[in-house]
């Protein structure tokens, strides 16, 4: 009966990775459109604090108009 020899499985290269590059005019777009989200983003947030002031102020005005004030 013939043995085998044990022999070693050839070594696979690694596998490259591949890199894509995008087009200059996309890079451009996606950071204008990311930047215009950050700066939207930031406006709500403004807006929205305004909005709540507005309202506390609303609140009090009309507990004077009211008369109920305790000043």
């Amino acid at each position: 009966m013939a043995t085998k020899s044990p022999t070693k499985a050839p070594a696979r290269a690694p596998e490259s990775v591949q890199e894509y590059r995008m087009p200059k005019d996309v890079a451009n777009w996606i950071d204008s459109a990311s930047s215009r989200l950050a700066h939207l983003t930031s406006t709500v947030e403004r807006l929205k604090e305004e909005n709540a002031a507005l309202r506390k102020a609303n609140k009090v005005m009309e507990t004077r108009m009211m008369g109920t004030s305790q000043e």
